[in-house]
């Protein structure tokens, strides 16, 4: 289907979407990557694929109603989501925190809403694009980002530039084994990752754990009065209070996270580390600076360590519209591919002429055979009549027979009467010779 042409204006707006498990953001962003608007819905993930589709659009439509702009206005589409995802073709192929959310072709979806071009990317590589061009990794050439949420996911930039790696997997920081023969993430993943150790789910599943072992705690107070829901507020809020509980899961989680930033600094040695998502943007400061004494603790080469910044994403949730914003601003600055020039008629190959036959000189005998060409056969040869004397055929004598009956058949002359051909030399018999 051909997309229409952008009608000119005095702006051009760009649309980013940040899909998660929990929350949708959509966020209408101008040329110069500032958020003009934007809006947020719950997934409402356990409704399935069709509801979290519904609420998407719901999002994006009350984003550009908010920026005061018409669908019109929108020149492009970025969205980032967590999974497994087929890019160039725009598909989702999994989404683990999305019961259902398989094989969906986003990007034909988004067109249906509006025919623009639209770009599908990882979730953490779009917030990570946002954090290098508009955030905290400016003038940066190498980092990675580290984002705690629901799950937890990354993106690393090599050389000013998003790596993807050989299979476009690359950045899956959230996988990384740091407590060998610990538990499996939350619906499903490594066993030991740290995803399993220190994401919200994790961090809600050891909370729980503790409430049902009847440790002392104010949570039961905080999650009542969220409906049941252990949000980034209930954390702060019960952090903020010295719940003995809540600090003594959090610095744990905040330990290894320690000890998976060191492992960071000690494979890539990058400029910084930038951590985002929920858990970080309430707890701030508080969580960041435990994660940074770990990782300098246990980096290899401690030398200038300093100068290997561990701060926090400076985007805050919107790092991950504008990312993606931005990624869909690029489609509409690439240019476009050159026109193919037809080839150039081929120059008639001239014909080969035959090299003239020397004259034959004329030999008495018989003429030479032709040398029979490839794939063609070769000619017959006549064949010579033998040069033998054959021997006449001596005719029976007739006899008279009546009517009625066949001839007999002539009797052989006897070996004595048969007569040689002329000049045959004659053979006598001869005697055997007596023995002795």
């Amino acid at each position: 289907m051909a997309l229409p042409r952008i009608r000119k204006s005095a702006h051009r707006y760009t649309l980013g979407i940040d899909l998660g498990g929990t929350k949708i953001l959509a966020a209408v962003v101008d040329e110069a990557g500032k958020v003009v608007a934007s809006a947020k819905k719950t997934t409402q993930a356990q409704q399935g694929p069709q509801v979290v589709m519904k609420r998407l659009i719901k999002a994006m439509d009350d984003a550009v109603e908010r920026a005061g702009l018409a669908k019109e206005d929108i020149a492009a589409i970025g969205i980032g989501v967590p999974g497994i995802i087929d890019a160039p073709r725009g598909v989702i192929i999994r989404i683990t925190n999305i019961p259902g959310m398989e094989n969906v072709e986003i990007s034909r979806m988004l067109r249906e809403w509006r025919p623009v071009p639209v770009v599908l990317s990882n979730d953490v590589r779009v917030a990570a694009t946002g954090e290098l061009r508009m955030g905290a990794g400016r003038g940066l050439r190498s980092m990675v980002t580290i984002f705690v949420g629901t799950g937890i996911g990354g993106g690393l930039i090599l050389d000013g530039k998003i790596y993807e790696g050989t299979r476009g997997s690359a950045g899956e920081v959230g996988h990384m084994i740091t407590m060998a023969g610990g538990p499996y993430a939350p619906g499903g993943g490594i066993r030991g990752g740290i995803e399993a150790i220190a994401s919200r789910t994790a961090i809600e599943r050891d909370l729980r754990a503790g409430i049902a072992a009847g440790r002392k705690t104010i949570l039961p107070e905080l999650l009542a009065e969220k409906n049941g829901a252990l949000t980034s507020s209930v954390l702060s809020a019960a952090v903020e209070a010295d719940d003995a509980l809540t600090v003594e899961v959090l610095r744990r989680a905040a330990y290894y996270l320690g000890l998976h930033a060191a492992s960071l600094i000690n494979v890539l040695d990058p400029q910084a580390l930038i951590y985002g998502g929920g858990v970080v943007e309430g707890l701030g400061h508080w969580m960041i600076d435990m994660i940074a004494t770990t990782a300098r603790e246990h980096a290899i080469n401690r030398t200038g360590i300093e100068k290997v910044r561990i701060v926090e994403a400076a985007l805050g949730e919107h790092a991950g519209v504008v990312g993606a914003a931005l990624m869909a601003a690029d489609l509409l600055l690439a240019p476009a591919p050159p026109a193919v020039k037809a080839a150039p008629a081929a120059a008639p190959v001239p014909k080969r002429r035959k090299p003239a036959r020397a004259p034959q000189s004329k030999v008495d005998g018989p003429p030479a055979p032709k040398t029979a060409s490839r794939g063609a056969q070769p000619p017959k040869v006549a064949q010579k009549r033998s040069a033998t004397i054959q021997k006449p055929v001596v005719a029976a004598p007739a006899t008279r027979r009546g009517p009625g009956r066949p001839p007999k058949a002539a009797k052989a002359a006897p070996r004595s009467a048969r007569k040689p051909a002329p000049g045959t030399p004659v053979r006598r018999p001869g005697r055997m010779p007596k023995a002795r």
